[in-house]
């Protein structure tokens, strides 16, 4: 009973939040409590524990606060106008920069950090041409979550793949970097052909030479120091497992250092710019989702999967990346992750001739996992964290109807051209 009441409750709250009737939060918030209310949890102390990323929680916090400081200091638009200036001849040559460095970034650091800096970059350099940020907004959400299936540290799926199968930075980056700047690039082709009318711009190269950096500085002083406070951050997040730091502790470090030594007079005010509603949105959607996995109906899917895969690895291996692309673009990656690595684990104990080396099938899941948050806006927390600071700073919105229209056909080639890959390059 408790399974298919969970059921239902997940997929009415999935479609309260594809229909957009009902604000998400409140969606969010009310689905998970009707879930503790008829008991699919035995103890909703410990769903909130086993369920709720808190790393994720606190990462947002602190980089929202972070964010909110430095914002105000002028580093944002002084970065802005510095790479306006650097691809400065159209719109294209601009999406296609933006772009690239977003996923450059992603491989690197976390995609939520990522869009938490890059997205205040590119709407003051939107607002200086007066053009639609959209399509840009839209293409860093898509690189950041492309770019972080590069490496091992580029999204939290990877981190648990990579431990569950022993497989080092080196070896992993060589197996996946390559077909993730294939994705990338058919991504920017893609989405310059859906955006053309947008994009088609020239940009004014006078307009663009009178523009100087250094009039976005204010005070020097805090200007310099958010410099510092920012390449802090960035070391910080690279170098974050020789620290053995959480990316929550070093954002909630980095944003309440900046709120001490740039806006201590004015915590409040800066608090009051967090986007609590979009925490709490999360907070909500990991308890419903948690739901799926404490009824065992995400264990039984993934077992079932493998069931019809049957005893070919080819088999395995392309419905692996199909439905884990289709299934990450509604229900977190992260548990759905967890719940296939066992899967995958065992199928060297039912057919150790057919499944010795599982290698093809990491990838896969890898790849499937990653790119298929693209998917929604819900998809990845990179995702629904954009959307909001668009909201935020410019009032603007992408519907869940729309940005699935737009994704879908670059998730879907995403994932062709990753099982092409897998068939012909790693089985």
């Amino acid at each position: 009973m408790d399974r298919i009441i969970a059921l239902i409750i997940f997929l009415f709250s999935y479609t309260l939040l594809i229909t957009e009737k009902v604000n998400r939060t409140i969606v969010a918030i009310l689905g998970a409590t009707i879930m503790m209310i008829f008991g699919i949890f035995d103890n909703h102390i410990e769903a909130i524990k086993n369920y709720v990323d808190v790393n994720t929680i606190y990462l947002l916090m602190g980089m929202m606060i972070f964010v909110s400081v430095i914002r105000k200091k002028g580093l944002f638009e002084y970065l802005g106008i510095v790479t306006l200036k650097i691809f400065k001849k159209n719109g294209f040559l601009l999406y296609f920069g933006l772009t690239f460095m977003v996923a450059l970034m992603s491989a690197i650091i976390d995609n939520v950090t990522t869009v938490l800096v890059f997205i205040p970059i590119t709407l003051a350099i939107t607002d200086s041409l007066d053009v639609d940020p959209l399509p840009f907004i839209f293409g860093e959400i898509m690189a950041s979550n492309i770019g972080g299936t590069a490496t091992i540290i580029g999204d939290p799926p990877n981190i648990m793949i990579a431990s569950a199968a022993g497989l080092n930075f080196t070896e992993f980056f060589l197996t996946n970097g390559p077909i993730s700047f294939i994705n990338l690039f058919t991504m920017q082709i893609i989405t310059m052909i859906m955006f053309k009318k947008t994009l088609n711009f020239k940009i004014d190269q006078e307009k663009v030479k009178s523009f100087d950096p250094h009039s976005a500085i204010g005070n020097k002083k805090d200007f310099i120091i958010s410099w510092f406070l920012l390449i802090l951050t960035l070391l910080m997040f690279i170098f974050q497992h020789q620290l053995e730091m959480e990316s929550s502790t070093i954002a909630l470090f980095i944003g309440f250092l900046a709120l001490l030594i740039l806006d201590k007079d004015e915590v409040e005010e800066i608090l009051k710019e967090v986007e609590w509603g979009t925490i709490l949105f999360f907070f909500g959607l990991f308890i419903i989702t948690g739901g799926l996995v404490e009824t065992g109906i995400l264990k039984d899917f993934t077992y079932f999967l493998a069931k019809i895969a049957g005893d070919s690895m080819r088999s395995f291996a392309m419905m692996l990346i199909g439905v884990s692309g289709t299934v990450s673009g509604v229900v977190d990656n992260i548990p759905f992750t967890a719940t296939m690595i066992p899967v995958i684990k065992n199928l060297q104990n039912i057919n150790p001739e057919t499944f010795g080396n599982l290698n093809p099938l990491w990838y896969a899941l890898s790849l499937g996992a990653c790119l298929g948050g693209n998917f929604t806006p819900i998809g990845a927390s990179a995702n629904i964290i954009a959307l909001a600071m668009l909201k935020q700073f410019k009032n603007e919105e992408i519907s869940f109807i729309n940005f699935f229209k737009y994704a879908a056909l670059i998730v879907s080639v995403n994932l062709i051209i990753s099982a092409i890959y897998i068939e012909f390059i790693l089985i």
